[in-house]
C-alpha cells in the first residue's frame, strides 16, 4: 500500500487525529511565510453509498458560500492518491476536547479556562449555528471534537455539515439535532470550568434548558442577558487564550517515511523478468489506481539515483539476467519491422532487368529494397505504363460532408467569441488610495460603530474587491463592490457592534486587494461600557 507523504503539494506532518468522517492530517507550508493548513481524509467507508461524493462537494460549497466568521474555513476538496481531502485554513487544533483532556475535569482549576470561557464558546457556537441554520444547513456532528479554538480564543465549528452527508443516521440530523448537541454543550463545559452552584454555574444550566424547550436563540438571549454573572474581563478570554496557547500542538515535524527491507527470493520465488514476476515501475500509469509517487517497495541504490533515463538500475536481490534469444522462437520484433524496412543483399546488377521479383512462402508480402543501377531508362516508360492508374472520382458524399464539417466548426467559433466578448470580466479600476472613518466619539453599551471606508480609484469602472479585518480576529472574507465608470470614490461600510461592560478599543482595517500591491487603511473607535 503506497504511503502519502504530499496532499495539493503540501507535505504532511506527523501529527494526526481521528474523527467519526475520518483522519485530521495537517499540512505543512510549501514555502517560508506561509501557514500550516488542515487536511481531512474523508473515511472511505462513509463515501461508499452511490451520490455521496456528490452530496458532499455540495455541502461544502454551500458552507463555503456563507462565509461564517466562526466556521473554519475550507480551501478546497480535492480527490487525491486514491482519497477524498476536505483542505482546511489552519488545523483543527486545539478543540474543546483537547482543552477538556489538558486541564482535566477538576472544578474551578485557576490555572485553566474559566466561566467566562465558557460563555465565549457557547456564545460563538450558538452565532454560528444561527447563521447555519438560517442559511437552510445543520452542522450534523456538534460536539466537543468539531469546536476548535483559534489562537485569540475565539470557536470555530469544524466538519459544519458534514454530518449531515456522511452520518449514520441522516434522517435524524436536522436543527433539533444541532440544538441538542448545544445543549450538551453546555452542560459539559459548566461541569468542567465553573464551579457547582456558582451563579455562572446556574446561567448555564438555565441556557441548556431554554435550548432544550424553547429553542437556540432563545438560549442565547437567555445568555447574553445573564453576563452579569460572568468574570467582568471575560471579553477578554485570558484565560482561554492562555490555555489554547498550552494546548496547541506542535505541527512543523513532517512524516518519518520507513523504507522496507529487501528480501531475498526463494526457490519458489520467481525473479525480476521471470514469467509470473511482478513487475516494477516508476511510472504512475503502470500501477494500479490511487497510487501516487514512486512505489515504496522498489528500492534504488543510491549510486543508481542520478542515472539517465535509459539505464538500468540493478536491484538489491534482484538483479536482472540478461535474455538469451532461443532460435527454436521466433523474433517478433525483427518479423514485425522486416515487413516494412527489409534490405536484402547486395547483388551486383544483372544483364536482364527483373522488375518484379518474384516472392513465394513467407516472404510473398515482403518489400524488397534492393541495390543496384535502378531502372534502365528504356525500361521506364513500360513500368509507368504497368503501374499508372487513374485516380477514383471524388465521392460527392465525402465532399458535403467536409463542407459541414467546415460550417459547423466556422459557427462554433463564432458562438465561442460572442459568449467570450459578452460574459469576459470587466477591468479593475486602479485604487490610488483607501481611507476609513470611526465615530469620533466614545461608543456606549449595546451601541453600534459604522466604520465608512473610501476607496478612491482611477475612475474606470469595475469590480472592486476588499475585505474588512477587525482587530479581534473576525474576517470578512472577501467581497466586492462594482465601481461605475468615472465614479472615483466608492464608499463601503463595516458595522460593528460590541456588548458587554468594560473598555474596548476596535480597530478594522480595509484591504483593497484585487490589484498587485494591496493598499489598505484603518481607524480605531472606543467603546465604554460601565
Amino acid at each position: 500500500m503506497t504511503t502519502v507523504t504530499t496532499v495539493a503539494g503540501r507535505p504532511l506532518s506527523d501529527w494526526s487525529r481521528d474523527t467519526r468522517h475520518g483522519t485530521w492530517h495537517a499540512l505543512l507550508p510549501a514555502r517560508s511565510g506561509d501557514p500550516a493548513l488542515g487536511a481531512l481524509r474523508v473515511d472511505r467507508a462513509l463515501l461508499a453509498p452511490e451520490g455521496t461524493r456528490e452530496r458532499l462537494a455540495a455541502a461544502v460549497l454551500a458552507v463555503g458560500r456563507l462565509r461564517l466568521p466562526g466556521v473554519l474555513g475550507t480551501v478546497d476538496l480535492v480527490a487525491e492518491a486514491g482519497e477524498v481531502w476536505l483542505l482546511t485554513s489552519r488545523p483543527p487544533v486545539p478543540t474543546v476536547a483537547d482543552l477538556l483532556d489538558a486541564t482535566g475535569a477538576a472544578t474551578g482549576d485557576a490555572s485553566g479556562p474559566d466561566a467566562g470561557s465558557v460563555a465565549s464558546v457557547l456564545n460563538e457556537t450558538a452565532q454560528t449555528l444561527l447563521a447555519l441554520h438560517a442559511a437552510g444547513l445543520t452542522h450534523g456532528a456538534l460536539g466537543t471534537d468539531t469546536v476548535v479554538c483559534a489562537p485569540d480564543g475565539v470557536a470555530l465549528l469544524a466538519e459544519s455539515a458534514l454530518g449531515t452527508v456522511l452520518g449514520d443516521a441522516r434522517a435524524a440530523a436536522g436543527r433539533e439535532a444541532d440544538v441538542l448537541a448545544w445543549a450538551a454543550l453546555a452542560r459539559t463545559l459548566a461541569d468542567a470550568w465553573t464551579g457547582a452552584g456558582t451563579p455562572a454555574a446556574d446561567l448555564f444550566a438555565r441556557c441548556s434548558a431554554t435550548a432544550e424547550s424553547e429553542g437556540l436563540a432563545a438560549a442565547r438571549d437567555a445568555l447574553v442577558a445573564g453576563r452579569a454573572a460572568l468574570p467582568a474581563d471575560f471579553l477578554r478570554r485570558t484565560a482561554l487564550r492562555a490555555a489554547v496557547t498550552a494546548t496547541t500542538p506542535e505541527l512543523t515535524a513532517a512524516p518519518t517515511v520507513v523504507e522496507p527491507t529487501a528480501v531475498e527470493p526463494t526457490a519458489d520465488e520467481p525473479t525480476a523478468d521471470e514469467p509470473g514476476a511482478p513487475v516494477q515501475s516508476d511510472r504512475p500509469e503502470d500501477r494500479g489506481p490511487g497510487a501516487a509517487g514512486p512505489d515504496p517497495t522498489v528500492l534504488v541504490p543510491a549510486a543508481d539515483q542520478g542515472a539517465p533515463a535509459d539505464a538500468q538500475l540493478t536491484m538489491p536481490s534482484r538483479a536482472r539476467r540478461a535474455r538469451t534469444p532461443d532460435p527454436a522462437l521466433p523474433d517478433e520484433q525483427a518479423t514485425v519491422l522486416g515487413k516494412r524496412h527489409r534490405t536484402g543483399p547486395v547483388h551486383p546488377a544483372p544483364e536482364q532487368h527483373d522488375l518484379v521479383p518474384t516472392a513465394t512462402g513467407a516472404d510473398a508480402d515482403e518489400i524488397l529494397l534492393r541495390f543496384g543501377p535502378g531502372v534502365p531508362v528504356e525500361g521506364q516508360e513500360a513500368l509507368r505504363g504497368r503501374w499508372s492508374a487513374a485516380a477514383p472520382p471524388p465521392d460527392p458524399r465525402e465532399r458535403r460532408r467536409r463542407r459541414g464539417w467546415i460550417a459547423t466548426t466556422a459557427l462554433l467559433t463564432v458562438v465561442a467569441v460572442l459568449l467570450w466578448l459578452l460574459l469576459r470580466p470587466d477591468p479593475a479600476p486602479t485604487v490610488t488610495a483607501v481611507d476609513v472613518q470611526a465615530p469620533t466619539g466614545k461608543l456606549h453599551c449595546g451601541q453600534t460603530a459604522d466604520m465608512v471606508g473610501v476607496v478612491r480609484t482611477d475612475g474606470r469602472g469595475g469590480p472592486v474587491t476588499y475585505r474588512w479585518l477587525r482587530s479581534d480576529g473576525h474576517d470578512t472574507g472577501e467581497l466586492v463592490r462594482t465601481a461605475h465608470s468615472g465614479e472615483r470614490r466608492v464608499t463601503v461600510h463595516l458595522r460593528w457592534t460590541v456588548r458587554g461592560p468594560g473598555t474596548f478599543h476596535g480597530t478594522a482595517r480595509l484591504r483593497v486587494a484585487h490589484q498587485r500591491t494591496p493598499v489598505e487603511g484603518e481607524a480605531t473607535f472606543i467603546y465604554v461600557c460601565s
